[in-house]
């Protein structure tokens, strides 16, 4: 006789029961508790939630449920899924974040998904959460790409396969800190006292043999000049291994570069290299501290490259810590290193997309789709650069350094220097032209190629056909210019790290916003028609803060989109904590150089508790909370909410002015009673699309 639903329920409990320590039980399975598992009229299992159960092997009691619409099994201890997961014909939510999981069975591509969430987030219709696992097969970069991705991957294994074994090794630091000398002693090259700054990126090859695998390490040596800082975002990333080397000669900005690291690089793990003893033998930070607040850190070593001391135990222990990078496992099929190895041989800085085509065809592999999923894979890795924006589409870069030195060229150059950031596209000519026998040759037809990429990364913006403008270049001094501060609504954005590129991006970002050029290295005085709103942005490099006032007739409006501006630009980066603060107005902190300040996401808890007051550190007058939100937030918090969600969907789901237009507009019949806030959705919803 066929199981019911809820008898398989009481095999499931049993099968738990038998793999867990009776006294790690304690009750958890009880099934009476509420949400942990859902039933349909005919009381079939259609939701089943073993969230944080310390399950290490799929219940196979599982199977049997053939109407199940939704399993949790997030925050568990699962290493494998059974390939009968495509048993479960129906279940189109799947939540698996957190657990231990390398490998998905191609079958899971079976189940009625139609979308893979590489974090941990919530679950959603039609969606597995993947987010947590140490995933190598399909490696997390192919799961970002989508279900069409992850389904070509399996499919390009089913023939011959190798694994990867390949690592990207990025060394940061001060200029000046010894990083090439590092990579040269770790190749056993001779030590050079002169060795000349890094001006961009030095790559430079290892293959270390480990047992019976051998792996193929990429070190990619950056110049440290703070300057180029910003455009570490163009390789820094994910599943890589990074040494931060530190000059013991010096007074290191040693969490500037660990926030660094974890802006960009996530969890990558870090080796910490105080380089030069042999001059400050003293040296030293607090271990212990760093190690606990940056869990990323696998250790710290002293060493010498000169006196040739310390290298030994560091080369032994990166050896080591290479193998905690997860991608080193990733599964390849072979045609997939053929291209790979064919387009590292080639002697060209560049290809078209049809080149690359035909490499593709020649090793049989001719769906766009596999094609587009292997190019951003090699992008990922390094191999080469590779960008989806239509301007930068047609070129494969096949040498990083070929467009990263064009970029130091004109960053350094005097022509810029002198214009303050404003840049003739004339004078590329000039700036780009080959000095040196080594010098990378730019071809003029590719010279937009460099402009649109440093756009892409919001390094400049243009300001006609002819000019660009590079606001990391602007002039230093803060200009003369006429404001109500006193009136103004005034927010603050308080960073633990303070990216140098957040204020330069953000004046990309707004630029046709600019109010008469009132734009310097560390603000800028935007001005918007629509809303009849003026506003004013300072940066406090030193103490990680950005300073926001806004007046004008519908500040709260003009406020919403920048607000929106900078959260697209925080999550840009891969850990960052930024804090959204708004003054005290009691009768002190009004006169004060220094008020007391109330965390913002804490005064919207608190109206929505309909708590009404607060006191002020510093003064003990309590405050209004409908005041010190005013301007920020709405007479009705729930529909503020609502209206900046509606926007976030719309811009979502529209890739165009049009389809947003033509989204607000519906929005509008469905949804009239969010008009009576006196917010015109169609010019906000026009707002947004300008800053996308």
């Amino acid at each position: 006789k066929m199981a019911t639903d809820l008898e398989i329920i009481t095999e499931l409990e049993k099968e738990i029961r038998k793999k867990l320590k009776q006294n790690e039980f304690s009750n958890i399975m009880s099934y009476k508790l509420a949400g942990s598992y859902s039933i349909d009229e005919n009381e079939n299992i259609i939701g089943l939630n073993l969230q944080s159960m310390q399950i290490s092997q799929f219940p196979s009691s599982i199977l049997k449920m053939k109407h199940l619409l939704r399993l949790s099994l997030t925050d568990n201890q699962l290493i494998q899924l059974p390939k009968e997961i495509a048993k479960l014909k129906k279940l189109n939510e799947f939540a698996l974040s957190n657990n231990s999981l390398t490998k998905l069975p191609p079958e899971i591509m079976d189940l009625n998904i139609k979308k893979l969430a590489p974090d941990s987030g919530s679950w959603g219709e039609s969606e597995i959460t993947l987010g947590g696992n140490p995933l190598e097969s399909p490696p997390i970069e192919i799961v970002k790409k989508g279900r069409d991705a992850v389904i070509e991957y399996f499919k390009s294994l089913e023939g011959e396969k190798l694994p990867l074994n390949e690592v990207k090794v990025l060394l940061v630091g001060d200029g000046g800190a010894g990083k090439t000398s590092i990579v040269k002693q770790l190749l056993k090259e001779d030590f050079n006292p002169n060795e000349p700054q890094t001006h961009g990126i030095n790559i430079r090859d290892w293959k270390v043999e480990d047992g019976d695998k051998s792996i193929n390490v990429h070190f990619w040596d950056f110049g440290g000049q703070e300057i180029m800082h910003a455009t570490h975002q163009f390789f820094l990333s994910k599943r890589s291994l990074y040494i931060l080397v530190l000059d013991g000669r010096k007074d290191e900005k040693t969490e500037y570069w660990l926030k660094h690291i974890e802006s960009f690089g996530g969890d990558s793990p870090v080796l910490v290299v105080f380089n030069k003893m042999d001059e400050h033998p003293g040296f030293d930070v607090n271990r212990r501290f760093l190690q606990k607040k940056y869990p990323s850190i696998r250790g710290f070593y002293p060493i010498s490259c000169k006196k040739k001391r310390g290298i030994e135990d560091f080369t032994e222990s990166l050896k080591m810590a290479l193998n905690d990078v997860e991608i080193i496992e990733t599964v390849w099929a072979k045609n997939w290193f053929n291209v790979k190895t064919q387009m590292e041989n080639m002697t060209e800085n560049f290809i078209n997309y049809d080149e690359y085509e035909a490499m593709c065809v020649k090793e049989n592999i001719t769906e766009k789709s596999a094609q587009d999923t292997l190019v951003d894979f090699l992008n990922d890795l390094g191999v080469i650069l590779h960008f989806k924006d239509f301007e930068l589409l047609d070129t494969h870069v096949l040498e990083p350094r070929w467009a990263t030195e064009a970029v130091y060229k004109i960053i350094n150059s005097e022509k810029l220097a002198k214009g303050k950031g404003v840049l003739k596209l004339r004078f590329l000519d000039e700036i780009l032209k080959k000095g040196k026998e080594i010098d990378f040759y730019y071809p003029r037809d590719r010279y937009r190629y460099i402009i649109d990429l440093m756009k892409k990364f919001e390094l400049c913006y243009k300001m006609d056909k002819n000019t660009v403008l590079i606001p990391d270049l602007l002039e230093v001094q803060e200009p003369e210019f006429d404001f109500d501060f006193d009136s103004s609504l005034k927010f603050l954005i308080e960073y633990d790290f303070l990216p140098r590129s957040v204020m330069p991006r953000f004046i990309v970002k707004m630029h046709k916003d600019i109010k008469e050029n009132l734009r310097w290295r560390t603000g800028v005085v935007l001005e918007d028609k629509v809303f009849n709103s003026i506003a004013v942005f300072k940066s406090d490099d030193e103490a990680n803060k950005i300073y926001i006032y806004v007046n004008g007739d519908q500040k709260k409006e003009y406020f919403s989109v920048i607000r929106k501006a900078f959260l697209d630009i925080n999550d840009s980066f891969e850990k960052i904590d930024a804090k959204e603060m708004v003054p005290c107005n009691c009768t002190e902190c009004k006169d004060s150089n220094k008020p007391h300040f109330y965390d913002y996401a804490s005064l919207v808890k608190f109206r929505l508790k309909n708590i009404k007051e607060l006191p002020c550190s510093l003064s003990a007058e309590y405050v209004s909370i409908e005041k010190l939100l005013y301007g920020i937030e709405r007479d009705d918090v729930s529909k503020e909410e609502e209206i900046l969600q509606i926007l976030r969907e719309i811009k979502d789901k529209s890739d165009n002015k049009e389809t947003i237009l033509e989204e607000s507009n519906k929005i509008v019949d469905l949804k009239p009673n969010i008009m009576g806030l006196g917010i015109n959705l169609n010019e906000l919803a026009k707002k947004w699309f300008s800053k996308k």
